[in-house]
């Protein structure tokens, strides 16, 4: 075992880990301060894009500084929001202009000192056309999200150890709807047998498929997006791009098929815990959940400590608590 976890060029088994070196890690893990990067080392042709919501300014404003500064963003009105507005970013991709481009209108709303504990989401759509047509890919994502949605939802609280106002309403936990329909689901499966599984009618589902569009048996076209809407808003780009981090492997890791799914469906069915029965479960650390959706879902130890620091902050528990809380710095 080397003398740090926190190497992008190894890939420990962290779900297997010794207490002691367990122990060594969350210290580790602990003591480190995230930092913005010009690179994810995500593959060429992942896309994805942002709609950043804020309140406590008026639009007129965020329009402004968005035609002097950027292209191709856009300035949005959006009804769910009090004095505020959405800020919506052009296809992203994992180059170096786009990720300054994210930290200028970061730094401006935070400037700004706008709203983001409220009722602001920060919604993040990654392109379906990483999972293609590739039936298998699909079974293995969807599985993925299904088994660790709970995971997911505590680190996409961000730098706020709990959800903000509204989010049930307009970013319902997903995973009750997506289970009896995939449990069962192989990756010998037909991708329209995969593909009608999903609630694609509801928007306003934590991981929703409104914008994933079936135009024949085999092909899913047009606007072409899965969109994650459960994370929280906010005005830092490290959290942003750590979002986008974990959202686009996912895809990125049941494409390159090295997921474990046989372990996923162990996982659904002998431990899957619904949200109706266990919402608890959404706001707790599960360390032994983290450590697996880690191992599953990262091919590096940096990747995984940062994951790990978001969602575990500060150690806090937050079921009950009513007033969204921001969490203790753990950026740099």
């Amino acid at each position: 075992m080397s003398n740090t976890f926190i190497d992008s060029t190894k890939n420990d088994s962290f779900s297997s880990l010794r207490r002691i070196d367990l122990q060594e890690l969350l210290v580790e893990t602990e003591n480190y301060l995230l930092e913005y990067r010009d690179k994810l080392n995500l593959p060429d042709y992942v896309t994805f894009g942002t709609e950043i919501e804020y309140e406590g300014l008026f639009k007129v404003f965020a329009t402004d500084f968005i035609e002097n500064n950027l292209t191709n963003w856009v300035s949005a009105v959006d009804y769910s929001l009090m004095n505020g507005g959405e800020i919506q970013s052009p296809i992203m991709r994992d180059e170096i202009e786009y990720w300054q481009d994210l930290k200028k209108i970061c730094n401006y709303l935070s400037k700004k000192k706008v709203d983001t504990t409220h009722n602001a989401g920060g919604h993040i759509h990654v392109g379906a056309h990483i999972l293609g047509e590739d039936a298998s890919a699909w079974v293995k994502f969807l599985k993925l999200y299904t088994a660790y949605e709970n995971i997911l939802f505590r680190f996409a609280y961000g730098d706020k150890i709990n959800n903000r106002r509204k989010m049930c309403k307009y970013a319902r936990p997903t995973a009750d709807i997506l289970y009896n329909g995939i449990k069962n689901l192989n990756s010998s499966d037909l991708l329209i047998d995969v593909l009608l599984e999903l609630p694609v009618n509801k928007k306003n589902l934590a991981l929703s498929f409104y914008n994933v569009k079936l135009c024949s048996s085999k092909t899913v076209m047009q606007r072409n997006t899965i969109e994650f809407r459960s994370p929280n808003a906010t005005t830092n780009e490290v959290i942003w791009q750590n979002n986008i981090n974990t959202f686009t492997k996912m895809l990125v890791s049941a494409k390159n098929k090295t997921i474990d799914e046989e372990f996923l469906n162990y996982k659904l069915k002998n431990e899957y815990l619904s949200y109706r029965e266990n919402e608890y479960m959404y706001s707790e650390v599960n360390l032994k959940n983290a450590l697996e959706f880690v191992d599953l879902t990262f091919n590096n130890n940096l990747d995984k400590v940062y994951f790990l620091r978001q969602y575990l902050k500060d150690f806090q528990e937050n079921y009950g608590v009513k007033k969204t809380i921001v969490a203790k710095k753990f950026v740099r």
